[in-house]
């Protein structure tokens, strides 16, 4: 029986996102999701992974809307 692992990679993470891999690692670089480094290996604890998704969910719903997006104007 395999055990579960604590950690995945970029390409699993990127499936719990729903981006590319490496729109995963670009966010990794800049420090926007959080992650681990083993050496040249990237992982992702799958727990933080979906912390990270609820924040991004909450901080969304917090946001003044923006009222210019949407309105169809007419050009003159």
């Amino acid at each position: 029986m395999q055990s579960l692992r604590e950690t995945i990679t970029a390409e699993e993470a990127a499936r719990i996102i729903g981006v590319s891999e490496w729109t995963v690692y670009d966010l990794a670089r800049r420090r926007v999701i959080p992650h681990i480094r083993v050496g040249r290996r990237v992982l992702f604890r799958r727990t933080s992974i979906l912390a990270w998704l609820e924040q991004q969910e909450q901080a969304s719903m917090q946001r003044e809307p923006e009222l210019d997006q949407g309105k169809i104007r007419r050009l003159k």
